[in-house]
């Protein structure tokens, strides 16, 4: 005899009720009690995949999802789940394929386009990254990853006055968040726009004082236009923060136009550390 609609139903919501307080090991424990009940319950398989997903069980996630996605192969939240799964899974030519279903099935859901730009630009594909990226910000425009990721899509085109204002818009949408201004101040480094570059490498580093990029970049635009004690006191930051960049740090000392020499390493290497 089969069980009773309201049954499977109790079930799976006291199992999402688990899930949303937190209470990890309940939610799991009730969807085992739903598949006893009803066999490859599609709703089931897909929390236990979400669960095996945060744990980082990825065999057990990608085994979950598929069960969930067999009856039902159009269902949006388990395409973005199985995405998320083969991205967890360093595949995100795969993470492509559900990404891009999930699109095509669900075209208003701003998270699909996001999730699907993103993949693309991780195999490379940045001319359609842009375009979904494009269409995810469209959907939301206050979603800050998104212009960011845009952003960063457009500058690996070379669309350089497009990323900049890709990320000048994500400053405004959350001026708080270091790598907002990092990636602005890349861009505006490739356009040659120095003295910008340097108050956005400066804005990250200030507000992630332990962000050694942003300080070693910092000091490579401040040398650039001929900032020079500035820029070595970014470098000694970098330093500071990164003990192993002597090398590289040395090097882009050194090495640029307006670069300085040493005539022996322990002098550069007392001037780097103060």
């Amino acid at each position: 005899m089969s069980a009773s609609p309201a049954v499977p139903d109790q079930i799976m919501g006291a199992a999402l009720q688990h899930y949303n307080g937190g209470r990890a090991a309940e939610a799991e424990q009730a969807c085992h009690a739903l598949l006893a009940l009803v066999p490859q319950h599609p709703a089931a398989h897909q929390l236990l995949a979400m669960l095996a997903l945060d744990r980082q069980a990825l065999a057990q996630a990608r085994q979950h999802i598929l069960l969930s996605l067999a009856p039902r192969p159009q269902h949006v939240p388990s395409l973005l789940i199985a995405g998320r799964i083969a991205l967890a899974e360093g595949d995100p030519a795969t993470a492509v394929q559900y990404f891009g279903a999930a699109a095509r099935h669900q075209p208003e859901l701003s998270q699909a386009h996001f999730h699907l730009g993103t993949s693309l630009s991780a195999v490379g594909r940045h001319a359609e990254a842009v375009a979904a990226l494009r269409q995810a910000v469209a959907l939301a425009p206050q979603a800050m990853e998104a212009v960011l990721n845009l952003g960063s899509a457009l500058r690996e085109l070379g669309e350089l006055p497009a990323a900049r204002e890709a990320f000048e818009q994500a400053c405004r949408l959350r001026p708080e968040v270091a790598e907002t201004w990092f990636n602005l101040g890349l861009t505006l480094q490739d356009m040659k726009e120095g003295a910008a570059a340097v108050d956005a490498f400066a804005r990250a580093l200030q507000l992630r004082p332990g962000y050694a990029d942003a300080a070693l970049n910092l000091g490579v635009t401040l040398q650039e236009i001929h900032r020079m004690d500035d820029a070595l006191q970014a470098f000694r930051t970098a330093l500071r923060l990164q003990p192993q960049w002597f090398g590289r740090i040395a090097h882009a000392l050194t090495a640029g136009s307006s670069g300085r020499l040493w005539l022996h390493v322990r002098d550069l290497e007392a001037a780097l550390r103060g």
